[in-house]
């Protein structure tokens, strides 16, 4: 285990020096308020001990201190010793290590947000991280397996072909699409009907194996059949759901996604077929896998605040070399913005560039890196990693990477490439849908962490 860090560290805080009159021993003083409503007896100099615990070695706190000489940033322990007295505000936020391909997430938690540093006393705050339960592991739901629909593999066994059990196997109804939030809670669309149609498992609760049950669940659906078919949030913390059966892509807001009463979407793009995956870019521009059309559709961010059944902003026709059809199903974005499908019937993974995303109307495009995967492979779904590596579901009982190298280089039917890592564990039955957390920094992803 590394060790904690829990030792000051003594960093200039520029704007925390008190000034010549109070080092000088002037002592006039003031009451002023403080943030959560009192008063504090401003004048003199104390002592403010930040402590920060939790965080392995290596690992940087992110605390902001605010006080009556202004504000300064920590990344651990701290003694001022020389604070002016007043009223201070302690905050801090989700900071995360480092890994290859999935870091550990760590949560703050302040003990007294708002205080009062008085002449002569000494105030000790602490700020206490622990690791996020659902953080440095890769999440797949998984069907036709009794230990669980949901499994997490620790990000230690995800470093080479292995055989390892999931760190955690979790029963739970979950269906086929999965997406994390900022705070590394997971939102999953109903499994059968008689599940919510959209439900949340906090992040503290998939720490172990077990059944689970939504903390938050919305009763919000189609009347069709399955219902829902992918999840992603957009930049802003929408909830933007595709349903093949309603043939169209629906949104809830932060504040829906939290209200206890019923819900509806505040906004609909209908005028689809078979909307199946569905991703956002760097600039908020919401791409979907039209399924039976066969084709990838961009909607620019700029009309996604009001309902439309008007044409796609882009309308990209994928031909594999000989001429035929790639029809889409799942879609992720790489670190370099390029857009990544699978098209399940074929076996193709395949890559859009950022040009042949930039244009408009109508386009024929045949991708310049297709790669053929096994014929026994059930590419479901897709996710980056940290390392910049592309894990797929893959065969039964099995997910896979393909390396960085291998995603430039296209391959056909007659010589499928085979990933550099694969998983085999008898913990998956068949593995449907992928996610991290934290989603990699470089990625457009509402989940990702710095």
């Amino acid at each position: 285990m590394p060790s904690l860090k829990n030792v000051s560290v003594f960093t200039s805080l520029s704007l925390l020096v008190v000034s010549g009159a109070l080092a000088l021993g002037c002592t006039t003083e003031t009451k002023t308020d403080t943030p959560d409503g009192g008063t504090c007896t401003a004048g003199g100099v104390g002592t403010l001990k930040v402590d920060v615990t939790g965080l392995p070695a290596g690992v940087a706190a992110k605390v902001k201190v605010t006080g009556p000489s202004g504000a300064s940033e920590l990344d651990a322990s701290k003694t001022i010793a020389d604070a002016p007295g007043g009223s201070y505000e302690v905050s801090a936020t989700r900071v995360a290590g480092t890994d290859p391909i999935v870091r550990a997430a760590y949560e703050p938690k302040v003990s007294e947000a708002t205080f009062c540093v008085e002449g002569k006393a000494t105030k000790t705050v602490t700020v206490a991280y622990s690791e996020i339960a659902s953080s440095h592991k890769l999440w797949l739901t998984n069907a036709n397996n009794t230990t669980g629909g949901l499994q997490g593999f620790a990000a230690a066994d995800l470093v080479a072909t292995g055989s390892p059990a999931s760190a955690v196997a979790a029963k739970a109804p979950i269906g086929r699409a999965i997406a994390f939030d900022k705070e590394g809670n997971l939102w999953t669309i109903g499994g059968t009907v008689a599940d919510a149609p959209i439900a949340r498992f906090a992040a503290g609760d998939l720490g172990a194996s077990g059944d689970k049950t939504p903390d938050r669940k919305i009763a919000y659906g189609p009347s069709c059949s399955p219902g829902y078919t992918d999840l992603a949030f957009d930049p802003a913390g929408n909830l933007w759901i595709t349903s093949a059966c309603a043939q169209e892509v629906v949104r809830l807001t932060p504040a829906q996604l939290a209200a206890t009463s019923p819900v509806s979407a505040d906004v609909k793009v209908g005028g689809l077929d078979s909307p199946a995956g569905l991703a956002f870019d760097a600039a908020g521009n919401m791409w979907v896998a039209d399924q039976d059309k066969k084709r990838v559709l961009r909607f620019d961010a700029a009309r996604l605040t009001a309902s439309s059944t008007a044409a796609a902003d882009l309308v990209i026709d994928p031909r594999a070399p000989g001429g035929g059809d790639l029809a889409p199903s799942s879609l992720a974005f790489d670190k370099d913005g390029n857009l990544w499908a699978t098209s399940f019937g074929g076996n193709v993974i395949y890559k859009l560039t950022p040009s042949e995303l930039s244009a408009k109307g109508e386009q024929t495009v045949t991708p310049s890196v297709q790669i053929t995967a096994s014929v026994t492979a059930l590419l479901e779904g897709i996710a980056f990693d940290e390392g910049d590596g592309l894990w797929l579901t893959y065969e039964n009982g099995k997910v896979a990477r393909l390396a960085p190298a291998q995603l430039g280089t296209s391959s056909g039917p007659g010589a499928p490439t085979v990933p550099t890592t694969i998983v085999s564990s008898a913990n998956i039955g068949s593995a449907v849908g992928l996610a991290f957390y934290p989603a990699p920094a470089t990625l457009p992803l509402y989940a990702k962490l710095p």
